[in-house]
């Protein structure tokens, strides 16, 4: 069940790229046992050192400018926001649980993570640059 959540999630973030200080693609993951507190678990399954700095965010509140139609926009930027309603649309019906941690500083991970019916951590995660 997870392979297929992460493939429907790889082919939602497909030609996605995260802006910041650099643009940066997503990548869809799977973790297996979603026993525990994520964001304890999050520095572990990802590979994070125990007090590396963990901010969380709402899902709406991550999505709300990438999802937002603004008057100056091209047809270009009218198509990427379009993109990303899709892919929260498709994280919304995938997931559960839903969590946005921001992990780090200067360099931040960023992952959107979820619960899949079979119990197992899912979502997808990027970088930002914020100097």
């Amino acid at each position: 069940m997870s392979s297929a959540i992460v493939n429907e999630l790889r082919k939602a973030t497909d030609g996605l790229l995260f802006a910041s200080e650099s643009d940066e693609p997503f990548q869809a993951f799977s973790w297996k046992n979603g026993s525990g507190s994520l964001p304890q678990r999050l520095l572990d399954l990802s590979g994070h050192k125990r007090g590396t700095r963990i901010e969380e965010v709402t899902l709406d509140d991550f999505f709300a400018d990438l999802t937002a139609d603004q008057d100056w926009y091209g047809q270009t930027e009218k198509e990427t926001a379009e993109k990303y309603r899709r892919l929260l649309q498709t994280v919304k019906t995938l997931l559960s649980d839903i969590r946005v941690f921001r992990v780090g500083q200067v360099n931040i991970d960023i992952y959107i993570a979820g619960r899949t019916s079979s119990g197992d951590w899912a979502g997808i995660k990027t970088q930002a640059v914020e100097t």
